[in-house]
């Protein structure tokens, strides 16, 4: 498995602690979220090959830390971070990748105990799926989701945060794909590019578009209440007082 991070994104909804510190390097019950996902890496290293963090907005900061730690990490570099959504980023890593896969993806702002990382790439690279999306399928839904829909054979259906029929949980931000699902995925984020239109697209709006054209992503059940989404001061907060228990 090839690992990708993306970090490249500013937390702008973090106000002024956003500004100078990346969501990766969030410390929430005394460890980042690079932290976290990092053991878990190591802890699946039979199956991990590689693993590249996606910088862009505070870069050297996570420079820094890697360079600290001594890991082997690489780093891609989105100097359009700002111009382009999260979907150029992950075709920036895919562009330096074997092609074919498999590739795991992880968000950034994806709090998650090492267990279940190494868990989730454990099990996708053990399991036959080429196309495996983690989802809380317990946690209660709100406007902010990512949602998931199924199909009646229990692959993805539609995936997004407004106009989802029926949606059985949400997204986590961690996925495996590989194969002909991943040759599809990246001509999709291909064809965004040099699109105006396309400018502010997601990579989980393009796994919906390769769904909608046959590839079949199968559920990964995360675990109820092990991970959170940092995306703002209040989701910050919440992590703190759920780390704190």
């Amino acid at each position: 498995m090839h690992v990708v991070v993306l970090a490249a994104g500013r937390g702008s909804r973090l106000g002024a602690l956003g500004e100078g510190t990346p969501k990766w390097l969030l410390r929430v019950g005394g460890r980042t979220l690079a932290d976290r996902q990092l053991e878990g890496f190591d802890r699946a290293a039979g199956s991990v090959a590689s693993v590249r963090v996606v910088v862009g907005h505070a870069r050297h900061a996570i420079e820094l830390e890697l360079a600290a730690r001594a890991d082997h990490v690489g780093v891609v570099a989105n100097p359009e971070f700002a111009e382009l959504n999260n979907w150029w980023s992950l075709l920036r890593a895919l562009r330096e990748l074997p092609e074919g896969g498999p590739v795991v993806l992880l968000n950034a702002d994806l709090l998650a105990e090492p267990e279940h990382v190494a868990a989730f790439i454990e099990e996708a690279a053990a399991g036959q799926a080429d196309g495996l999306l983690a989802v809380d399928l317990v946690k209660q839904l709100t406007d902010e989701s990512m949602k998931v829909s199924l199909t009646p054979d229990g692959t993805l259906a539609r995936i997004g945060k407004v106009e989802i029929d029926d949606p059985v949980g949400e997204y986590v931000g961690m996925l495996m794909v590989r194969a002909v699902a991943l040759r599809r995925l990246r001509a999709v984020l291909e064809s965004f590019v040099g699109r105006a239109e396309a400018a502010n697209e997601w990579y989980e709006g393009a796994v919906g578009q390769t769904a909608s054209a046959g590839v079949a992503w199968h559920v990964w059940a995360m675990a109820p209440g092990a991970w959170a989404e940092i995306d703002d001061d209040a989701d910050l907060e919440a992590a703190q007082s759920m780390r704190a228990a």
